[in-house]
């Protein structure tokens, strides 16, 4: 059955998600019985395009502006079954993307989403809105990239529960540090993340249902100073790194000296790592190997995915 996905926003990672839809077209047909077809593209600044009976998507990922600039329709108004949110990131309201999956599910779409914001913002009050409706809101690109941690827990951790979350999820600062212990400056490690289009804010806590938010975590800046101590701790056999923990009694971002033993140790430059203390799966470790924005689309495409399973292969009108 046709799946028609609507996609807010098309940069760096939209694009990449519309060329692995191309990519995988006929291996989600096949296997999950998903005929993806996108009806809608949505952007603030390079404009729109709508075909309800499905764009050239081929030829859109090529161009840099869209064919329509007027005003462009709004969500509840397009022919969608899936909105697929990669907009702009504003972490401080989760606007506009927050709107966006409001809208969505309100208007029966499902939603997956690499946008932080609106996790960060109100998780609980779009989890509990997909629940009225019926609707399926996954976020696997959140956090880390395609690291599978949301349906590592949900698929594989049954009946176990997290009790603290310990990592490197941050791919800008652990980057900075590991160049600075080799001697790299700031300035010139923060200019090549920059041309490598990778920034990335505080992950949010959803593996606990804490219901810590943004302002709820303690923050130590990744500056200067702390790669002055990272080249120090590398002299001395260890490392520096931009070390997350959250608890259900709060959550630290902050820099961390690591000593070879320690699981996390290893994780270098953009790579990232998460470990999982559960209560009776004992302690679980997993990483990602130096992401790119390929692996961003990816998690997006296995949402879609999972939504597929969960609802059965036609997910269209659910």
């Amino acid at each position: 059955m046709t799946t028609r996905i609507a996609l807010v926003g098309f940069g760096h990672v939209g694009r990449a998600f519309a060329h692995l839809l191309l990519q995988k077209r006929e291996v989600l047909r096949s296997e999950y019985g998903i005929d993806a077809v996108v009806t809608a593209i949505l952007t603030r600044h390079h404009g729109w395009a709508r075909e309800d009976a499905g764009l050239d998507l081929e030829a859109l990922v090529s161009q840099v502006e869209l064919p329509n600039h007027d005003s462009r329709p709004l969500i509840a108004a397009l022919s969608a079954d899936v909105l697929v949110e990669v907009s702009t990131l504003d972490v401080h309201t989760g606007q506009p993307a927050l709107d966006h999956v409001r809208d969505a599910i309100r208007s029966g779409m499902h939603v997956v989403t690499a946008n932080k914001g609106p996790i960060a913002q109100a998780y609980r009050e779009l989890g509990a809105l997909a629940r009225e409706r019926s609707r399926s809101l996954r976020f696997e690109a959140t956090l880390a990239d395609d690291l599978p941690v949301f349906n590592l827990v949900r698929y594989a951790l049954p009946a176990a529960r997290v009790l603290r979350l310990r990592g490197i999820v941050n791919s800008t600062t652990n980057y900075l540090l590991s160049e600075a212990a080799r001697g790299t400056s700031f300035a010139r490690a923060l200019a090549q993340a920059r041309r490598l289009g990778i920034a990335e804010p505080d992950p949010s806590n959803v593996l606990l249902d804490s219901g810590l938010r943004i302002d709820d975590v303690r923050r130590t800046p990744i500056t200067p100073a702390v790669g002055k101590q990272a080249a120090a701790a590398a002299r001395r056999g260890k490392r520096v790194r931009p070390l997350v923990t959250v608890t259900r009694d709060g959550a630290t971002f902050a820099p961390a000296t690591l000593s070879p033993d320690d699981p996390l140790f290893a994780v270098d430059g953009f790579s990232m790592a998460l470990e999982l203390e559960t209560d009776v799966a004992g302690r679980l470790v997993v990483s990602l190997h130096d992401p790119h924005v390929e692996q961003t689309a990816f998690a997006l495409l296995a949402d879609l995915v999972d939504v597929a399973r969960e609802r059965g292969t036609n997910i269209r009108g659910l």
